[in-house]
């Protein structure tokens, strides 16, 4: 896996985001959130124990796809930068 993921400021729509996301050490991706399964979330697990929850509402099952295909395409590879095939950009962003 990939050390580190990007998700460019271009697929993000929060409000007074300016930047990019940029997620360390992930260890697993599952659609929902850290609690339960739900269609409008994805949420990434990161070696530390924290978890990140993206609000991607109704294409959790193509951003949680994406996420994992990106993550794995690149083995020992330092970073990956997400291309989502999905229109739906990240709308929220919670850390547990």
């Amino acid at each position: 896996m990939a050390k580190y993921i990007k998700i460019r400021k271009e697929n993000i729509n929060i409000a007074n985001n300016t930047s990019d996301i940029l997620i360390g050490d992930v260890v697993a991706v599952k659609q929902g959130t850290n609690a339960a399964f739900n269609i409008n979330a994805v949420t990434l697990f990161a070696a530390d124990g924290k978890y990140y929850t993206l609000t991607v509402t109704a294409a959790a099952a193509d951003w949680t796809k994406d996420l994992q295909y990106a993550l794995t395409a690149n083995p020992g590879g330092v970073m990956v930068v997400l291309a989502p095939s999905s229109t739906v950009k990240v709308s929220g962003l919670a850390v547990g």
